[in-house]
């Protein structure tokens, strides 16, 4: 008897999921009991995504497997975001049925989810979600994040603080799956490039110290002043490093101001290197730079494995798992410089160097697809696991304050969320 090839779609919105997804695409790409289908539509067209997609398989490949489901946006703001996911919820149906599709991969906590999500559960579709249970309380995302949670059907968590969380949600713990960090798999092969080959791709001579910096939109805090936060990041890098390796924001409201910004300060300094994307060359880049800088997760996730020290500004992060190498800055050029000055220190520099990566080993890609492959097989209804604490039903509830917490300290809340299991 012939089996078909079991038809599973991803999602890849923007660059901020498709570098975490890439090594899942191409675990999808080579098994031969699947039929991949990557959709898209908020920051690529088709070919474009098809350019940027790994190159371990060839670009046609990739081709005949990119469905778009819109045309990319053009401007990024809180009415085109509603627009384009109108488009993108309509499309997202439609495909899934005409395709077939046993089984959609989304990752992480991107506004665009709110939109994909949804038709595969009306559908039902079984929805396979990556790096749930984490959180990054200073943008939207962290609610994004835990909605996803709740419609998806399998949990394939970074770490196992993340996969504590999905369990206080209510998830079972038979569909959450500790399986690293996907984008982690993309870089154990990473090796620094020569100077002279940095050089040739970001256009101008390298500098050290070498700076990656990525600065977001803090999307919780809708009224901030994004682009004189990025201005002042931006200068304090130029302050201590060579030369800065900048990338464009994300595509949430708040990208023109920081894009803005950057550019007038690009303009001015040509140390400062503004790309849109570094793509594949991600990660080697990664690899050569003395240190990272910016409210990105690549600090925060990816950077340790690569014994990187970073610098996280803001609040866009907080309350997310890091590693040993990471230094927290607030706003403003004086803390950024002056967390960028520890980082850059030979002492971090030693300390960094040794640092374990929290969210894996860099293996994800093969856990997943193991999963993904048995998802469709779970039964429809989903329980909800209720987490009782035996000290509730004999004591009231401690009020916590918002200055009791420590956003870089992890360790008592989630010490406190495994005592309430029972």
């Amino acid at each position: 008897m012939v089996f078909a090839p079991l038809t599973i779609a991803a999602f890849v919105g923007t660059r901020a999921d498709l570098g975490p997804l890439s090594p899942v695409l191409e675990a999808l790409q080579r098994a031969d009991d699947v039929a991949l289908r990557v959709l898209t539509g908020v920051m690529y067209a088709a070919d474009d995504l098809v350019a940027a997609l790994p190159t371990s398989a060839s670009e046609e490949a990739w081709r005949d497997v990119v469905v778009p489901l819109a045309e990319p946006m053009a401007e990024v703001g809180v009415e085109a975001q509603l627009e384009q996911g109108a488009v993108l919820s309509r499309a997202t149906g439609i495909v899934l049925r005409e395709h077939s599709v046993d089984v959609l991969v989304v990752l992480g906590d991107r506004w665009e989810l709110l939109y994909i999500v949804p038709p595969a559960v009306l559908l039902g579709v079984p929805v396979v979600h990556l790096h749930g249970g984490e959180v990054t309380e200073g943008a939207l995302d962290e609610r994004v994040r835990h909605a996803v949670t709740k419609l998806a059907d399998q949990h394939c968590v970074a770490s196992e603080d993340a996969a504590a969380r999905v369990r206080q949600l209510g998830e079972p713990a038979e569909r959450i799956h500790v399986t690293g960090a996907p984008g982690l798999d993309r870089l154990a092969a990473a090796r620094p490039l020569p100077d002279e080959e940095l050089a040739a791709l970001v256009g101008a001579p390298v500098e050290r110290p070498l700076a990656l910096f990525t600065y977001h939109p803090p999307t919780a805090h809708p009224d901030a002043p994004v682009g004189e936060w990025a201005r002042e990041a931006a200068l304090a890098a130029l302050a201590t490093c060579g030369t800065v390796v900048a990338t464009h924001p994300g595509m949430d409201d708040g990208r023109d101001e920081i894009l803005a910004a950057l550019t007038a300060v690009a303009a001015g300094e040509p140390r400062l290197r503004l790309v849109a994307a570094l793509g594949r060359d991600y990660p080697r880049v990664l690899a050569s730079a003395d240190v990272v800088v910016g409210n990105s997760s690549s600090g925060v996730i990816e950077a340790a494995t690569l014994h990187v020290p970073a610098v996280d500004i803001g609040e866009r992060q907080r309350g997310r798992l890091r590693g040993d190498n990471v230094v927290h800055a607030a706003e403003g050029r004086a803390a950024v410089e002056s967390a960028l000055r520890t980082a850059l220190a030979p002492r971090w520099r030693e300390h960094s160097a040794h640092v374990t990566n929290p969210y894996g080993t860099g293996e994800a890609s093969a856990r997943i697809l193991d999963i993904v492959r048995t998802a469709a097989l779970a039964p429809r209804v989903k329980p909800f696991r209720d987490l009782r604490s035996s000290r509730a039903a004999t004591a009231p509830a401690m009020p916590v304050h918002a200055d009791q917490a420590d956003h870089n300290d992890h360790t008592d809340h989630t010490d406190r969320e495994e005592e309430e299991e029972e």
